[in-house]
């Protein structure tokens, strides 16, 4: 019971903490995710020890996964889902407000920094080509969204340089990277050292893929004002 107190109290406070970094942050380069990922790792069990996934924890944790992408995986979630529709069949906003601030605000949190506090950080560091790997093959996943919008004949279609943009943009897939990896280790389908090695790389195309997106679009709007006529 102490350890579930201890490690709940440490995730309340780096849920109410995050945002506040996030907004000090110039130019909000660190996402949200990104930071409640990374003060997992600090605290979890691979560094300072803090936190521990008990039981109580896990639950918490994989009912911020079913919040996140909308999954009543918990029976009891669904049945009490029920009863509220049926209790309120029009809604109750001021409800579902509080609903969505326990969920967003407190589950979700719950989830991410739990995914950091598994992540083995030793493990990913030793083996920085199979990091590199996977980096590259997020890269490689804008092919065919920048194919995609080549390939869209619209009245009003994207510019070579938005594209590109747009492409680099929908290779970060964080939430869904933990998420799986998370499943895959549960089930014994994935070693966790590949787990967090993935969810590493994940986190760094967070920053990295809009940066080349802008890059690449200041870059490309620089050259075609270059080549273009003067009047």
């Amino acid at each position: 019971m102490t350890y579930d107190l201890v490690s709940l109290s440490i995730i309340m406070m780096i849920a109410v903490t995050c945002p506040i970094i996030t907004q000090l942050i110039p130019g909000k380069l660190m996402p949200q995710t990104v930071l409640l990922l990374v003060f997992g790792v600090i605290f979890g069990p691979f560094i300072l020890d803090k936190i521990w996934v008990t039981k109580a924890v896990e639950l918490l944790s994989e009912l911020g996964l079913a919040f996140l992408f909308q999954l009543d995986v918990v029976l009891g979630a669904f049945a009490a889902g029920f009863i509220l529709r049926f209790v309120t069949p029009n809604g109750n906003h001021t409800l579902n407000l509080k609903l969505e601030g326990v969920g967003y605000g407190f589950l979700i949190p719950v989830f991410f920094v739990v995914s950091g506090a598994s992540i083995d950080v030793k493990a990913v560091v030793a083996n920085p080509a199979l990091l590199i790997t996977f980096i590259i093959m997020l890269l490689v996943h804008a092919v065919p969204i920048f194919v995609a919008t080549t390939l869209d004949h619209r009245v009003n279609p994207l510019d070579p340089q938005d594209k590109l943009t747009v492409s680099l943009y929908f290779t970060t897939a964080l939430p869904l990277i933990v998420a799986v990896t998370s499943l895959a280790v549960q089930g014994g389908t994935m070693h966790q050292t590949t787990a967090s090695t993935l969810v590493a790389a994940g986190a760094v195309t967070v920053f990295l893929m809009p940066l080349l997106g802008g890059l690449t679009s200041k870059l490309m709007k620089g050259e075609t004002r270059l080549i273009a006529p003067t009047a």
